[in-house]
């Protein structure tokens, strides 16, 4: 196994901490995600629901830190960092500033409180392939039922093969071994308000490496806020609360992270459609603070384009996509460009709407 943490080491080295090959999990820190979401609860007039929004910030934060001082490492020592590569490319050609959309079946990721939004039946299957021959495969599913919307999600991440050495240094590979990761979530999301959602999701989380292997679970929460202002909506969600898990000798906590959004639709005859702006705020256990930005214009119902930033992260930046909708078909296209010539990732997704009722 030494072999394996040097060549992680190498590929740290020459990619960025964020890039890591991240196929333990315990050394490595890849792409952050989040998923918890927060509210307001509505007031008669627009300066109570600010006063309420600015003060449900305040208690996020307090959570924040008091999770962060179980939960704190230094950075690359949270495990399971697969769970922060995202889903769905509609949301990473927006930067995956999606904290307060989560309005399709991929944003159990980012939100599960979104769930509640989602009418009749949705199925989403991601295809996403990545540096250093990296992919994923990535399964979403809601179904509106028990007085609000259930979700499954499946994610799949695969390595590909790699030398195995028993005697590190070697010029002599003995063998091969192909790692991978696996999550499976359920959820459920529902509204407990007019313009109020709320939303969780626990995942059963699976790694191996060669003859290794590592188990654990982890719990999403979200709340979604409708605000008073137009098109403005809201949202918080905690993403990966969960007990250490252990891999061979070394115990992790999964990447614990907080994020804050907001979004803003504006539809216009003018615009022949409508803009949706968003940001979010992320809070990771073991790194800086994150911001995600993103834009998505939709002409009609029929074409989307997209574009995102993600600013804080060491080889991601710019993000971009576009999206073609044909009756109850969405396929979504996400361009993500990597820093210092390191390659790039490209992800696809294909929706399938069943409308309710």
């Amino acid at each position: 196994m030494c072999t394996l943490w040097a060549r992680l080491n190498e590929s740290e080295e020459v990619l960025g901490r964020e890039v890591v090959l991240l196929a333990s999990g315990v050394e490595n820190n890849l792409v952050d995600r989040g998923i918890l979401c927060y509210n307001i609860v509505r007031d008669d007039s627009l300066g109570g629901e600010m006063k309420r929004f600015f003060f449900a910030l305040m208690v996020a934060v307090s959570v924040l830190s008091i999770f962060q001082n179980v939960y704190a490492g230094e950075p690359g020592t949270s495990g399971f960092v697969f769970l922060r590569l995202g889903n769905g490319a509609r949301a990473s050609g927006m930067g995956e500033a999606f904290t307060a959309i989560s309005d399709d079946a991929t944003g159990i990721y980012f939100n599960p409180a979104g769930l509640a939004g989602i009418e009749g039946v949705e199925l989403n299957v991601t295809h996403s392939e990545w540096l250093m021959g990296i992919r994923f495969e990535q399964l979403s599913f809601a179904n509106e039922m028990f007085g609000g919307t259930v979700g499954l999600n499946f994610t799949g991440v695969y390595y590909g093969k790699m030398d195995r050495y028993e005697n590190y240094p070697s010029l002599t590979p003995d063998g091969t071994f192909s790692p991978y990761d696996l999550a499976f979530s359920t959820c459920y999301g529902t509204d407990i308000l007019p313009n109020l959602s709320i939303g969780a999701s626990l995942k059963m989380i699976y790694e191996k490496i060669d003859f290794e292997s590592a188990t654990g679970w982890a719990l999403d929460i979200g709340l979604l806020h409708k605000s008073m202002i137009k098109g403005l909506t809201l949202g918080a969600s905690i993403l990966n609360l969960g007990p250490q898990a252990k891999f061979v000798e070394e115990k992790f906590y999964p990447p614990f992270q907080l994020r804050v959004g907001a979004s803003y639709r504006y539809a216009n005859e003018l615009l022949k459609g409508s803009l949706i702006l968003a940001s979010d705020a992320v809070f990771p256990n073991d790194s800086d603070a994150k911001l995600h930005l993103g834009l998505e214009y939709n002409y009609r119902t029929y074409i989307s384009m997209r574009v995102g930033y993600k600013a804080n992260y060491y080889v991601q930046g710019a993000t971009m996509g576009i999206g073609v909708q044909y009756q109850k078909l969405r396929f979504d296209y996400a361009y993500m460009p990597l820093e210092y010539s390191v390659g790039n990732s490209h992800r696809f997704s294909l929706s399938v709407f069943f409308p309710g009722k």
